[in-house]
């Protein structure tokens, strides 16, 4: 008797276990019993929409995250998601292989279809701010068939500026060149009298050097022409990045002909748009402003990040380094042959004829 009522017991036990364990199941969302025959029921939301009538949906690509204009789709920001087909953009994309290689147009907000009109290659036409490396700024920089390698540049490419200076001697107090112009006062004197009435200004001669000669006698040597700048090239901004060759926008071309010939062809681009850093972008503007001519030279591909130390060139180094003599004052020269002697004085000969037809 004792032996059957603890089986009874140890029964309902066991019973009361498992009517736990499956409500703890249950409750806790780990899924529902498999039904009869092995099958397992179908999420109670799908069960809900086939119910409905069962809305088809299809996969898109969608932002996972805030995507800021100008950026790439990188791994993870984006990915597929079960969308509503009656609710599908249009343009949609349908594969994260298509964002490969551009860049995000506009701002695109976390959960938002991504459409192709979101999407912008690398370098696309009318969309400069995009393709600007971080920490730079484009500027433009004005081109032509030398100061452009030929116009062999193209966009990618990165290149150094070189200049060209001209110095020149300036009065520290004027800041005019050099040498400054001296005029003398001197009084003048009453005829009759002899007595000062005033004072006059001689009239203006250059500035010289005094120089003495034999007997003590001095000199004023003056400059015969203005004063010669001295000239020096140097390497200033280095790998500025090629962004585009021409302008931004389409400009209209050269009108047909009238007489159906084919048109001209375009004109050669005339500026380039570089991106600098926002210091070199002043000193490309100072080059600019203060009309010194400067021109790009191409860098070798893969050297982008090289950074070159070079020495200004001078009339000094090129005499040093190349071992050029200076050549000696004689007292004759050479010409290239003696009917050029004869046309050169037929051509004085007319200069001085004209000087005296003007002259009477």
């Amino acid at each position: 008797m004792q032996r059957g009522r603890l089986l009874i017991i140890l029964g309902i036990i066991l019973g009361l276990a498992t009517i736990g364990a499956v409500a703890f199941l249950l409750l806790s969302g780990g899924g529902g019993l498999p039904a009869i025959g092995g099958s397992t029921p179908e999420p109670p939301q799908v069960q809900q929409a086939q119910e409905e009538g069962g809305i088809p949906t299809t996969q898109v690509i969608v932002a996972l995250q805030p995507i800021p204009r100008g950026s790439e789709f990188v791994a993870g920001s984006i990915g597929r998601r079960d969308w509503p087909a009656n609710n599908v953009p249009p343009d949609v994309i349908a594969d994260e292989a298509e964002t490969i290689g551009k860049v995000a147009r506009t701002e695109i907000v976390q959960g938002q279809v991504i459409v192709r009109s979101m999407l912008v290659d690398v370098g696309v036409e009318g969309e400069a701010s995009l393709v600007v490396p971080p920490g730079r700024v484009a500027v433009a920089y004005p081109i032509d068939s030398q100061s452009s390698v030929s116009y062999a540049i193209q966009p990618g490419d990165s290149v150094d500026i070189l200049i060209t200076a001209y110095f020149v001697d300036v009065d520290e107090e004027f800041q005019t060149p050099l040498p400054n112009k001296t005029r003398f006062f001197f009084p003048v004197f009453d005829e009759e009298t002899g007595a000062q009435v005033g004072l006059q200004l001689s009239e203006t001669i250059d500035e010289g050097r005094f120089e003495l000669g034999a007997g003590d006698v001095a000199s004023v040597v003056v400059p015969s022409t203005t004063q010669i700048p001295r000239r020096v090239a140097q390497l200033t901004v280095q790998s500025a990045k090629v962004l585009r060759v021409g302008p931004w926008i389409e400009l209209p071309g050269p009108p047909a002909p009238e007489d159906g010939s084919p048109p001209p062809p375009p004109p050669p681009p005339d500026v380039a748009t570089l991106a600098v850093t926002p210091q070199d972008a002043l000193v490309l503007y100072w080059i600019r402003e203060n009309g010194i001519n400067s021109e790009m030279a191409l860098r070798a591909a893969g050297e982008d990040e090289a950074d070159h130390l070079t020495e200004a060139v001078t009339l000094q180094y090129m005499l040093t380094r190349f071992n050029i003599a200076v050549p000696p004052k004689i007292e004759f020269i050479m010409i290239p042959s003696i009917f050029d002697l004869f046309e050169q004085a037929d051509q004085l000969g007319t200069e001085l004829q004209e000087l005296e037809e003007v002259g009477n």
